[in-house]
């Protein structure tokens, strides 16, 4: 198994670099392709996108649009550019980063390029403090069920990585996900919560996961057993413990549909400022 179709969402934000940098790295170690959606939200465009319709927009209004965009679909450019240098991306070798056009409606345009991604790439910080991106992460998670990984501070090694396991199917899809970077992997930890289970029932064991991870060639595993009632805490914890810069980990919520929020641990995870990079699957 190989990541070979992955996606990055870009919004144009300071941590835009580290998310190129990631993906680019990725690409190099699989030979990837990278799409980069721009995801940036540009009230001028959406005036004329939306607006347009019922009053017509002026020349300048249009000028200031192609200025904008212009602008920040260079500085995409700029930051996959050097990415791609940064990381050792030569033309040709099977690894390539491309920057699509800005589309009228970004959130369609990264739902249908999620269908058959491999992983979808976001910034954590932009998650946590722009509504838009967050809005775009928790869809492509939630609803299109695209494996998503959160670049965080610190450019991603993927040589010791952690696992939640609690036994779920969401837990499951986040492994699979995960898979080629476990296989890669220096070190796994399986952190697996004993308090977690509802009174009268044993929480769920590692060892099927154990085994799967044998069976496709994971070497290096030890399993941790955390405690608590604050699951995402505990997780952070033992994840640091483990020197883990990497969390693969289920995530939680319910579709757009029925009122789009993330579950308790998932959000929380999201939004901690110490959290390790986080490959999620729903």
């Amino acid at each position: 198994m190989a990541l070979k179709s992955l996606l990055l969402a870009a919004s144009c934000a300071e941590d835009d670099a580290a998310v190129f940098n990631a993906a680019a790295a990725l690409a190099r170690r699989f030979s990837a392709h990278v799409e980069a959606i721009p995801a940036f939200s540009d009230p001028a465009a959406d005036y004329v996108s939306y607006g347009a319709a019922m009053r017509p927009a002026s020349a300048r209004t249009l000028e200031r649009v192609r200025e904008a965009e212009a602008s920040e679909m260079a500085l995409l450019q700029r930051l996959a550019k050097d990415a791609v240098q940064r990381q050792g991306l030569t033309v040709g070798g099977g690894a390539d980063i491309v920057v699509r056009e800005r589309a009228l409606q970004p959130a369609a345009a990264l739902a249908h390029a999620s269908v058959l991604a491999d992983l979808v790439l976001f910034g954590a910080a932009s998650v946590r403090k722009g509504a838009a991106l967050g809005a775009l992460f928790a869809e492509t998670l939630l609803t299109t069920r695209a494996p998503s990984l959160l670049v965080g501070a610190g450019a991603p090694a993927f040589e010791r990585i952690a696992i939640a396991w609690d036994g779920s199917a969401q837990a499951g899809r986040a492994v699979r996900a995960a898979l080629p970077l476990l296989q890669a992997a220096k070190h796994v930890a399986v952190l697996t919560n004993v308090d977690e289970a509802p009174a009268g029932e044993q929480a769920p064991g590692a060892e099927p996961l154990l085994a799967h991870l044998g069976r496709h060639g994971v070497a290096s595993i030890e399993t941790r057993a955390i405690h608590g009632g604050d699951v995402a805490a505990s997780l952070l914890s033992a994840a640091a413990e483990a020197k883990c810069d990497t969390l693969v980990v289920g995530a939680y919520g319910r579709p757009r549909l029925y009122e789009l929020v993330l579950g308790g641990t998932t959000r929380a995870l999201v939004h901690a400022a110490n959290a390790p990079h986080l490959l999620m699957a729903h």
